[in-house]
């Protein structure tokens, strides 16, 4: 898709990343024509509690490689044990890796025991989201040039330095793995960063699984924005931390367009309950 959405000096036409989160939340197939669990997308569970199983479930049918970050596997084994009477097939991940130090003797036992894959990598310079990313990073290897979703189910309500690192770590694997498009999932809400130009980012508001909440948020330095489709729309805009941010601005369009100079994260919160 191109688009303009300025008239700064920039070229007034360019190519548009396009993001659709409501597809991950969707049953079936997509708006755009496509199902969101095509071969490429992979689900990343790290050591956080599965709080709300409805949006996990919808996030686990559309990915098609789950793997667990070593205590992510204890997360998954106990959030199918209380919803469920026994744990079932459809829960079983990919594999589970990481170093392990974290994994219990009963996961690890119940997932080899139903042929799950069960790694481990040693390197105590890297972290399990670092350990993860390689494994799926190698597993989409063979089609370096098609585009790739990594769905991460975490957490921002805990320690604040593991919340700031895992953002940290999405902002490096998107810049080390440009093929890869990286969307964390976390307590209420959908982030994903916006690369350096323009994003189409469709927001179907009348379907009822978005809230207008949203926030463009520079963590990752010095940045310039335009936007169409919020409250409060900005031109030429420069955000920092310590200056100015855009955070609590709200959904006006089903279609938002953000031009940007540099990397930002865009968050939008996901409804309390998703329509069924």
């Amino acid at each position: 898709m191109e688009v303009s959405i300025s008239d700064s000096g920039r070229p007034a036409t360019e190519r548009a990343a396009e993001f659709r989160p409501v597809d991950f939340l969707r049953k079936g197939h997509s708006q755009s024509g496509d199902l969101y669990n095509a071969p490429g997308s992979a689900l990343l569970i790290l050591n956080q509690p599965i709080e709300d199983a409805e949006t996990f479930d919808r996030i686990w049918q559309h990915t098609s490689y789950r793997l667990c970050a070593d205590g992510g596997a204890n997360r998954l084994y106990d959030m199918v044990a209380a919803k469920y009477t026994s744990q079932t097939l459809e829960y079983l991940p990919s594999i589970v890796h990481g170093d392990l130090d974290s994994l219990r003797d009963d996961v690890r036992t119940y997932y080899l025991s139903r042929g799950v894959d069960v790694s481990r990598d040693p390197d105590q310079y890297s972290s399990d989201f670092g350990k993860a990313m390689q494994k799926i990073s190698q597993k989409f290897a063979e089609t370096p040039n098609v585009q790739r979703k990594v769905l991460i189910h975490g957490s921002l309500g805990g320690r604040v330095d593991q919340g700031i690192g895992m953002l940290h770590e999405m902002f490096r694997e998107q810049l080390n793995h440009p093929a890869l498009q990286m969307w964390l999932f976390s307590e209420s809400s959908i982030s994903f960063i916006l690369l350096k130009g323009t994003s189409i980012i469709h927001t179907p508001m009348s379907e009822a699984y978005l809230t207008p909440n949203v926030g463009i948020l520079p963590i990752y330095g010095l940045a310039t924005i335009s936007t169409k489709g919020l409250e409060w729309d900005v031109k030429d805009w420069k955000t920092s931390m310590g200056t100015q941010v855009s955070t609590s601005n709200h959904i006006v369009a089903d279609r938002i367009a953000i031009e940007t100079d540099a990397p930002v994260l865009f968050t939008v919160e996901r409804a309390p309950e998703l329509p069924a």
